[in-house]
């Protein structure tokens, strides 16, 4: 089941690049989060959009918003495509795409890539429910940046 504006997130607890564990319910008492799921580092579509993300990252921060992202690739994975592509913002390990399904961020029947992680975003305000949600309509779909920063925007206001 999908997890949709005014909704109550699942919390969880899951590794994070930066060496320690990532609790939502933690993080939700300094900022709201900004979570993204996404199919694999390195894919040319997630490299794509992480990049033009990373070029305006400042702007997302300037919401007053967390940003990360998580997808079921190892944590070495995580340090190789964050290293190698320059992103600033921490990655989480979703081991067995527990998250994701909790979220009901996987791609659905009738794809090539049936039951993998699906890129979608989840704002989610320190209340704990869910401000904002963007759902990629095939796996291919990529966000737009200025879409999402105003979306971003409007959910805080």
């Amino acid at each position: 089941m999908a997890i949709e504006k005014g909704d109550t997130a699942p919390d969880f607890t899951v590794k994070s690049t930066d060496k320690s564990d990532f609790t939502l319910s933690e993080h939700l008492k300094k900022n709201p989060v900004l979570l993204n799921f996404y199919a694999g580092d390195f894919g040319i579509n997630c490299t794509i959009y992480m990049t033009k993300f990373a070029e305006r990252y400042e702007e997302i921060l300037a919401t007053g918003v967390e940003f990360v992202a998580i997808n079921p690739d190892s944590m070495d994975m995580h340090e190789s495509f964050k290293s190698r592509v320059r992103l600033p913002w921490e990655f989480l390990h979703d081991k067995d795409q527990e998250v994701s399904k909790a979220f009901g961020a996987i791609v659905g029947p009738g794809h090539m890539t049936t039951g993998f992680t699906n890129r979608e975003f989840f704002l989610i305000g320190q209340d704990g429910k869910v401000l904002w949600t963007w759902k990629a309509p095939v796996p291919k779909t990529l966000p737009d940046f200025d879409e999402t920063l105003n979306a971003i925007k409007e959910a805080l206001q």
